[in-house]
This record gives structure tokens, C-alpha cells and sequence, in this order.
């Protein structure tokens, strides 16, 4: 009677784990989902307010590494009035974008209707130490001026917040002169890119806890030192760097997350290797003394 009602108790434990594993991922899920897809935000000119060119800005790539987002402007100058008998024809254009202390100018002629350029904006406010869960700002002023007259003309800009990996949220700031635009962008990682790097360090401590476990009950002879241990510890040692360098995003060797994760877990691994080896090569008899 004891051993189904063991057998019994063995298998809701196992089953309120598994449930409790379950529960727990449905809530990591739930805090890493995305809350809202990519969409274009629109600043500058107002809809009473006819802007003299349309700016469009769309980050192209970001290294969080060094700290830095590159991002393509592209400026259409609207139709000018002449051509529809209203008016004089529009004067050359020049975009000005202000970000870090440096200013980045891209000019339309009046002769052009289009334009794009692509710069690099400093990132603040964070680093990819904190990865997987580092953020970041960047702040850029957007103005249009006339190329002659230096005058500010109103301007539409549109921000496109999408970029694969990367949640992106732009915001502006009112100022005293509403033709200059300031425009703030966070930055964080997606739901699904840091729920995936979060994954593969739980699993690096899985590992790490079961060769511990391995490690231990070996040398203390609660189990035998089988060579088939040997070569799981060792095949356990050597994947663990292999499933390091495969996270996304390919961080650096070195972010928090590596120190109380990663280091840890190998050198773990490594110590119940050589008491698995230890134990095999002191058990059973020597050399030269077995049976005739």
C-alpha cells in the first residue's frame, strides 16, 4: 500500500511543478508581450498649419554596444504653388537635425522635390550591461529653414517606431518656437528578444544545477561513476558557451547577466566533471592487483 500511495504523491508533485512552471511562464509572457505594434508618430505642423516639406525619420539600425542608433531622413518638399497658378515656387529647403552637439544638414533646391541622408544619434541613459534588459534615449531637434533666407518654415515629420528587436517610442517636447520639433525616442528590447535571452539563462542554471546535483552524489557514493556521467558533464561543459554565444543580439562577453549567470554555471560544471573523474579513477581496484 505504501508504494502506489508513494508512487501517487510522486506524481502531483510533479504535476503541481509542472503546473507552477507553466504559471510562471504565462506571467513572464504576459509582462514581455508586446503591448503595441510599430506605427508612424507625426509632429511639427499641425493640420490648420500647411507644411512647407514632409520629413520622414525611421531608424535603420542601433548598436548598443557602442551606443549608437542610425537613423535615415528623408525630406519631399510639397507642390509648388506655381504649378497650379497660386503663388510663387518654393525656395530651396534645408533640413537641420541636432542631436549630441552635432548638426546634420540636408538640402532640397527648389529645382529637387526629394532628399535623404542617413546619420548616427548618440543613445544615453543606458548600456548593454543590463542586458538583456537595457534601454536607452535618444533626443534629436528637427527644424526646416528657408537655404536663403534662413527663415523656419513649418514642417510635417513622421517618426516610424520600428525596428526588429527593439521597442521604440518617440515623443515630443513643446518648446518656444513650435517650427522647432524636439523629439525624445526610448529604446528597449522586445518582448520576445528578451523573453528568449531570459530563457537560455534558466536554462544555463538548469544545467548547472544538474551537474552539481550529479557532481555531488557521485563523489559521496549515493550513485556509481558511470562514463556515461563523464561524458554528459563534459558535453554540458562545452555547450554551455555554444548556447552563450547564440543569445540575440550578440552581446558582449562580460554584461551582468554573465557574471551571475554564465561564469558560474561553467565553473560549476567544470568542478562536478573532476568529481565525477576523481571518484572513477579512485573506485575500484588498481592496476596490478586484480584476480589471476
Amino acid at each position: 500500500m505504501d508504494q502506489p500511495r508513494g508512487r501517487t504523491m510522486r506524481f502531483l508533485a510533479l504535476g503541481a511543478a509542472l503546473i507552477a512552471l507553466a504559471g510562471a511562464y504565462l506571467a513572464i509572457l504576459r509582462h514581455f508581450r508586446v503591448s503595441e505594434l510599430p506605427s508612424e508618430q507625426r509632429f511639427g505642423a499641425v493640420d490648420q498649419t500647411a507644411p512647407a516639406a514632409e520629413v520622414y525619420l525611421e531608424a535603420v539600425s542601433i548598436d548598443a554596444l557602442n551606443g549608437s542608433m542610425q537613423v535615415r531622413a528623408a525630406l519631399s518638399r510639397r507642390a509648388p504653388e506655381s504649378e497650379s497658378g497660386g503663388g510663387a515656387a518654393n525656395p530651396d529647403l534645408r533640413l537641420l537635425v541636432d542631436h549630441d552637439k552635432t548638426r546634420q544638414e540636408l538640402n532640397v533646391a527648389s529645382v529637387d522635390h526629394t532628399g535623404s541622408s542617413t546619420f548616427e544619434i548618440g543613445l544615453n541613459g543606458g548600456s548593454v550591461a543590463h542586458y538583456p534588459l537595457d534601454s536607452y534615449v535618444a533626443r534629436l531637434t528637427v527644424q526646416l529653414v528657408d537655404g536663403k533666407s534662413l527663415v523656419r518654415l513649418p514642417a510635417r515629420i513622421t517618426m516610424w517606431d520600428g525596428l526588429l528587436g527593439y521597442d521604440l517610442h518617440t515623443t515630443s517636447q513643446p518648446g518656444s518656437d513650435p517650427n522647432i520639433v524636439q523629439l525624445t525616442t526610448t529604446i528597449a528590447r522586445s518582448g520576445a528578444f528578451a523573453l528568449f535571452a531570459l530563457c537560455a539563462y534558466g536554462a544555463m542554471v538548469v544545467l548547472g544545477c544538474c551537474a552539481i546535483v550529479v557532481g555531488v552524489l557521485t563523489f559521496s557514493n549515493v550513485r556509481p561513476p558511470e562514463t556515461s556521467l563523464i561524458g554528459s558533464l563534459a558535453a554540458i561543459a562545452f555547450a554551455l558557451p555554444v548556447l552563450r554565444n547564440a543569445l540575440p543580439g550578440s552581446p558582449p562577453l562580460g554584461v551582468e547577466a554573465d557574471m551571475w549567470v554564465f561564469l558560474w554555471t561553467e565553473l560549476v560544471v567544470v568542478l562536478a566533471l573532476a568529481l565525477v573523474i576523481f571518484k572513477r579513477a579512485t573506485s575500484g581496484p588498481k592496476a596490478g592487483t586484480g584476480g589471476p
